[in-house]
């Protein structure tokens, strides 16, 4: 016998013992006796819809989440998808977890590698002092040194990836970046309305 099975006669098995408790009360009229009845089957009937759309509440409660922070992705497991929508400046945020710490994002297409600035570097606990910033790039701002590193533990809403190779910018750079290195990994992306839709 499945859980849900179980669950549910356990949810009858509990209105019977409160209906038996309602009918065996002899000092109190039958007209209240309907009134409980009627409000404990309502409760009831309201648990098992409840406990029957779990999966559609939680999927409910990502989207809220997404609307009001951007860059908590939205996963799509049926569809394989993870959907990022876009903040006001235009940008699209991502959080990752990064070896149990929360690095915050942004997906530019711009840039080839993943890139941290120092600051989520260090948060991240990686050792600034042993790195080797050899890597040049060259931005809007001129040229910048990097220094390549390995993620160990690199986590997208529940999406695991291992061993993320990525670099340490050594100069002042606002926000970490998810460039095209990071979205190759996956199936494909694309860009819809005010998402930006990456399927695995």
């Amino acid at each position: 016998m499945d859980s849900e099975r179980i669950n549910l006669l356990y949810l009858v098995l509990v209105l019977v013992i409160l209906v038996s408790g309602l009918i065996s009360r002899r000092d109190m009229p039958l007209s209240k006796i309907a009134k409980y009845l009627f409000l404990w089957t309502i409760i009831a009937l309201g648990a098992v819809l409840l406990y029957s759309f779990r999966y559609e509440f939680e999927h409910f409660k990502e989207r809220i989440a997404s609307e009001l922070i951007p860059s908590r992705a939205t996963i799509n497991h049926e569809n394989r998808q993870i959907i990022v929508k876009a903040s006001q400046d235009g940008h699209y945020y991502l959080n990752v977890n990064i070896n149990n710490n929360s690095v915050l994002f942004m997906i530019d297409t711009g840039a080839s590698d993943i890139v941290l600035n120092q600051k989520d570097a260090k948060n991240a606990g990686i050792n600034l002092n042993s790195l080797l910033f050899n890597k040049r790039y060259e931005t809007a701002n001129g040229t910048v040194m990097g220094a390549s590193v390995i993620i160990e533990s690199f986590e997208i809403s529940g999406i695991f990836i291992k061993n993320v190779r990525a670099s340490v910018n050594s100069g002042e750079l606002d926000v970490s970046l998810l460039g095209i290195d990071f979205l190759k990994r996956f199936k494909k992306y694309e860009f819809y309305q005010d998402k930006l839709v990456i399927s695995f």
